[in-house]
């Protein structure tokens, strides 16, 4: 198993690695007010954030949270800029050794890989295998346990990379501390069922969406070549096995199960998890997909409705554009 080169925090926390993490947080991003204003001065951002990280003094800030209903009710919590820049500086310089180990049916936060892609493998498995079973983990985020992340992160970097370390764990549990704020019980209900302490990455950082891909490799690994599963991909938690035996679906569904509850806590959702015909279309991550192709669901056909009719009633420029973004989505597939 190959680990991070030593020395990984002397060079996430360079100048040159916060500058070229910089660059790439405000790709696509240079007009927002936020960006723009940050810009102005980056030079003296980024030399703040060495100095700090180099001394010691570097603390997360608090996230900024927003209520999004997209139908369904999400909290997103945005970090500061400096936050999203050494995350992001973390990740160049950490994320490409841990990726070489992820299996190749997984499709979320990995360069090359993507939502459209994994569409296309669940058509191309559909119809192939006369049964598919889509598995999705009940309350994914809020539930990741840090102790057992901040052990996956560990287990690829050496003992002298102690401070990257101690960074990854600062980042969890000013994210943990999201799901405590009065917020989070309220939007998400968390006060009938609260976060465990040591619980919960926020959604909205580049680190939390990486970590929530690396949460679950080692399940990739054991459906590949424990249960020796060829019909399976996933998507960040949503989990899809095809197969010729509808029974054996049914084992591996438990097997899958018991791992989640063994090695990370976790629990599935159990209205998803019947084994169903192939013939029969289904909805993977807002798409309507059957053995005649690809379509937008549901939700992405009310969301695509509604974001058309606010662009509308702003410019026609704006609505062009919207025009424009849709139509390269869906002819992309």
């Amino acid at each position: 198993m190959r680990s991070v080169p030593s020395g990984s925090f002397t060079r996430l926390s360079s100048s040159s690695s916060l500058w070229a993490a910089w660059k790439e947080c405000r790709r696509g991003k240079r007009r927002q007010p936020r960006i723009a204003a940050w810009d102005l001065d980056a030079d003296t951002h980024i030399c703040r954030l060495h100095r700090q990280l180099r001394e010691g003094t570097f603390r997360p800030s608090p996230y900024r949270l927003k209520v999004v209903h997209d139908p369904k009710t999400r909290l997103v919590a945005a970090p500061a800029l400096e936050d999203r820049v050494v995350q992001q500086a973390l990740l160049a310089e950490i994320g490409p050794t841990y990726e070489r180990g992820f299996i190749d049916h997984r499709y979320a936060c990995c360069r090359g890989r993507g939502a459209h892609r994994a569409v296309l493998a669940f058509l191309g498995w559909l119809r192939r295998h006369p049964f598919r079973l889509s598995l999705d983990v009940r309350r994914y985020f809020p539930s990741v346990n840090h102790e057992i992340l901040l052990h996956l992160f560990a287990r690829r970097l050496r003992n002298g990379d102690r401070d990257t370390v101690e960074l990854i764990q600062a980042f969890l549990t000013a994210g943990g501390e999201v799901y405590r704020t009065p917020l989070a019980r309220q939007v998400l209900g968390l006060d009938e069922d609260p976060v465990p302490e040591g619980c919960g990455l926020p959604l909205g950082s580049y680190l939390s969406h990486w970590s929530g891909g690396l949460y679950l490799d080692g399940l990739d690994h054991f459906v590949k070549r424990e249960l020796k599963v060829r019909g399976y991909l996933r998507y960040m938690d949503d989990l899809a096995l095809f197969g010729e035996d509808a029974r054996e679906l049914e084992e591996h569904r438990e097997a899958i199960r018991e791992w989640l509850r063994q090695e990370r806590k976790l629990e599935l959702k159990d209205r998803r998890d019947q084994v169903l015909p192939s013939t029969q279309p289904a909805t993977y991550i807002g798409f309507r997909i059957s053995r005649a192709g690809v379509a937008p669901g549901p939700k992405m056909k009310r969301r695509l409705r509604q974001r058309l009719l606010a662009a509308g009633s702003t410019s026609p420029a704006h609505l062009a554009r919207s025009l424009q973004s849709y139509r390269g989505l869906l002819l992309s597939l």
